[in-house]
C-alpha cells in the first residue's frame, strides 16, 4: 500500500470473540470478502440508523415546586426554569423569555400549574 493510501485507513481493535463470530458469518454469507468489508458495511448501516432517530433537543427532566428542569441536548446540560411569584426565569439564559422557557410553557402540567399560580397572584405569562 502506498503512503498516501495508508492515510485513508485507520485500525480498530475488536474482541477476539466478535471477530470469530464475524468470520463464521462471512463463511455463511460469501458476499462479504473480509472482516473489514463486513465491519465497514455494518458501521455504515448503524450510522444511518442513528441519524434517522434524532432525539429532540429538549426534554423535561423534573418538575417540582421550583419550576422545570429541561435537558438541552444542544448545550449538553440541564437548565433550570424557575416559576416564581414575580415571574418565570431561565437560570442558563438569565432571561424571562427564551427557548427553554417556551419549551417549559408548552408542557401541559406546567400550563396547569401556571394557571393555578396566576389565581394566587403570581405574575406568570399567559398560557
Amino acid at each position: 500500500m502506498t503512503p498516501e493510501k495508508e492515510q485513508d485507513f485507520r485500525g480498530v481493535s475488536l474482541k477476539r470473540q466478535l471477530v470469530e463470530e464475524i468470520e463464521r458469518l462471512i463463511r455463511e454469507y460469501p458476499q462479504y470478502k473480509s472482516i473489514a468489508d463486513f465491519v465497514h458495511e455494518a458501521v455504515r448501516i448503524r450510522m444511518e440508523d442513528i441519524r434517522k432517530v434524532k432525539l429532540p433537543r429538549f426534554e423535561q427532566v423534573n418538575f417540582d415546586e421550583n419550576g422545570v428542569k429541561v435537558l438541552d441536548r444542544e448545550f449538553h446540560k440541564v437548565v433550570q426554569v424557575y416559576l416564581k411569584p414575580e415571574g418565570i426565569f431561565c437560570e442558563s439564559c438569565e432571561k424571562n423569555d427564551c427557548e427553554h422557557i417556551r419549551f417549559a410553557l408548552s408542557m401541559p402540567e406546567v400550563k396547569k400549574e401556571i394557571k393555578k399560580k396566576q389565581l394566587e397572584g403570581w405574575r406568570l405569562p399567559d398560557v
